[in-house]
């Protein structure tokens, strides 16, 4: 039988570590939600959409992005046009690339979340989605070495704190949470 002590310390570090990236970057995550929350609010009142994608576990960030912004988060609103692009599952489907170039419009907001692995799809699609003209909003690590080349001036970055995919994936879950709070804030206004 193995020590408890040994456990819970084992068990509390990835938790501490994960608190700790979050309070030393609080204050500029915070700022950049803002700025995404103001990019999906001009979007989403222009009549545009949001096409949110990942690859691997980065899909379950988008599809949990989707949701938030189509359901709300427990506040009576209209639902959002947001849409959770799939990543192609074989050769025979198509890739996000092919997706966002048939169904993305100029003025429409492009929301690609990266765990800093290697994200072809994500990568090509997020091209097209520029060439585009679709504003792009990417959640990556602070390396930013997927996505980061491909952001123009006029895009939104969300550097994620931490360097391993569970830590970045931990953290865009929250983040997210967050950003579709401030979007549904901006809409109907503070929580009473």
């Amino acid at each position: 039988m193995s020590d408890p002590q040994f456990q819970h310390t084992y068990l509390q570090q990835p938790l501490l570590e994960t608190a700790d990236w979050l309070y030393q970057s609080s204050e500029r995550l915070a700022q950049q939600l803002n700025y995404a929350s103001l990019a999906l609010m001009h979007t989403l009142t222009s009549g545009g959409k949001v096409w949110c994608a990942g690859e691997d576990e980065a899909a379950l960030l988008a599809q949990r992005a989707a949701t938030l912004l189509v359901q709300g988060q427990g506040r009576e609103r209209p639902p959002l046009a947001a849409v959770a692009l799939a990543p192609a599952a074989s050769d025979r489907l198509p890739g996000l690339a092919q997706q966002v170039r048939a169904l993305g419009h100029p003025g429409d907001v492009w929301l690609a979340f990266s765990l800093e692995r290697d994200d072809p799809d994500l990568r090509e699609a997020t091209e097209a989605a520029s060439e585009l003209d679709l504003t792009l909003i990417a959640f990556t690590g602070e390396a930013a070495q997927t996505l980061g080349p491909l952001l123009r001036d006029t895009d939104v970055w969300v550097p994620l704190p931490g360097t391993r995919p569970d830590t970045l994936f931990a953290i865009a879950w929250l983040a997210i949470t967050g950003l579709c709070a401030a979007v549904d804030t901006h809409l109907l206004g503070e929580d009473a």
